[in-house]
C-alpha cells in the first residue's frame, strides 16, 4: 500500500493528467499486478492561477494554493505535490500552513543532473522560475551546487506571455516555437551549459528531438517519478 499524496493541479489540467498517468505507471511497475497509487487531486481552474502568475501576484497565488493544500490535508493526504514549476513559489508557505511535506520539483530534478556529472545547467521556464528567486534557482545552486544559466532579460520578459497565452492553444505559432528553440540553442552553444532543464511542461510541445542537442531534463516526468518513490516509502532527499 502506498502513502497518500495530495496533488494540487489544474495548471494545466493536461499537465495534471500527465502526473496522474506517470505516478500510477511507476507505482504499478514497482508493485505489479493491478496496483496503483493512492492519490488525491485538487484541481484549480487554470485561468485563476495563470492570471495571478501573469500579474506576478504571488501572494494571491500562494493563498489559493494554501487553501487547496488545507483541503487535501482534511482529506487525509500525507504529503503534497504541486503540479507546476512556478507554483513552487508557494512551497514553503504551503508546508507551514498545512504541516505537510511538499515534495519539491527541484529535489526530484537536480539529482538526475548531478548524477550525470553536470555542473552548469541552463533553465527554460516562466519568468518567475528563471529569475533569481529563492524558491527555484537558489535551491538548485545552494542545495545541489549547480551553476544555473538563464536566457537574457529580453527573452524572460516575454516568456510568460508565450506560456500562458500562446502555448495553451491547440496550434502553437511557429514563431513561438522558434523563439524557445533559439533560446535553447543559445544556452548550449554560447553559454556552453552541460544540460538544459525544461521547467515548464508546455515546453515539451515546442521542441523536436533534433532540437535537444544536450542532456535535457523535463521536470514533470522527473517530479512524477520522485513523488512515486515517496509514495512507495522511498524518499526525496
Amino acid at each position: 500500500m502506498t502513502r497518500v499524496v495530495g496533488l494540487i493541479g489544474g495548471f494545466s489540467w493536461q499537465t495534471t493528467a500527465i502526473y496522474y498517468h506517470k505516478i500510477n505507471q511507476h507505482v504499478n511497475s514497482k508493485l505489479g499486478g493491478i496496483h496503483s497509487a493512492r492519490l488525491l487531486i485538487n484541481s484549480i481552474d487554470y485561468t485563476d492561477l495563470a492570471s495571478l502568475a501573469g500579474a506576478r501576484d504571488y501572494a494571491g497565488m500562494t493563498r489559493l494554493l494554501c487553501k487547496s493544500g488545507r483541503d487535501l490535508k482534511a482529506a487525509n493526504a500525507e504529503a503534497l505535490a504541486l503540479c507546476a514549476n512556478v507554483a513552487h513559489k508557494a512551497a514553503d508557505a504551503l508546508e507551514k500552513t498545512t504541516g505537510l511535506r511538499v515534495l519539491h520539483i527541484v529535489d526530484s530534478t537536480a539529482p538526475e543532473i548531478v548524477s550525470r556529472g553536470i555542473k552548469k545547467v541552463g533553465l527554460l521556464a516562466t519568468r518567475a522560475v528563471m529569475e533569481e528567486e529563492d524558491f527555484y534557482v537558489s535551491r538548485l545552486q545552494k542545495k545541489f551546487g549547480l551553476e544555473v544559466v538563464v536566457p537574457d532579460g529580453k527573452f524572460r520578459s516575454k516568456a510568460d506571455r508565450m506560456i500562458f497565452e500562446e502555448m495553451n492553444k491547440e496550434e502553437i505559432p511557429e514563431t513561438v516555437k522558434s523563439t524557445w528553440r533559439s533560446a535553447y540553442a543559445s544556452l548550449v552553444k554560447e553559454h556552453q551549459v552541460g544540460g538544459v532543464i525544461l521547467g515548464c511542461t508546455e515546453l515539451r510541445l515546442v521542441f523536436r528531438p533534433q532540437d535537444l542537442t544536450a542532456p535535457t531534463f523535463e521536470t514533470t516526468t522527473l517530479h512524477a517519478k520522485g513523488i512515486s518513490e515517496w509514495a512507495l516509502c522511498g524518499k526525496i532527499d
